[in-house]
């Protein structure tokens, strides 16, 4: 059985000197990717790594993380 995960993650970084914040929604399968393959896919990429998606994208001094509230519950 496919156990679909939805998680939202945040995208930060730089686009022509202008910072930015960015919201994704992901659902994927843990089992059939890893959550860095299911970002590259969201944006229908076929980058090897976050790193390879952010040079494509043009975004300078980018990382992905998860909303500061997860850090909270915890």
């Amino acid at each position: 059985m496919n156990q679909l995960i939805k998680e939202t993650i945040i995208i930060e970084g730089s686009v022509r000197g202008m910072k930015f914040s960015k919201p994704v929604l992901l659902q994927y399968n843990p089992k059939d990717e890893s959550i860095e393959e299911a970002i590259i896919n969201f944006f229908n990429s076929h980058a090897k790594s976050f790193e390879e998606l952010a040079v494509q994208r043009g975004w300078r001094d980018s990382y992905w993380t998860f909303p500061q509230y997860y850090e909270l519950v915890i």
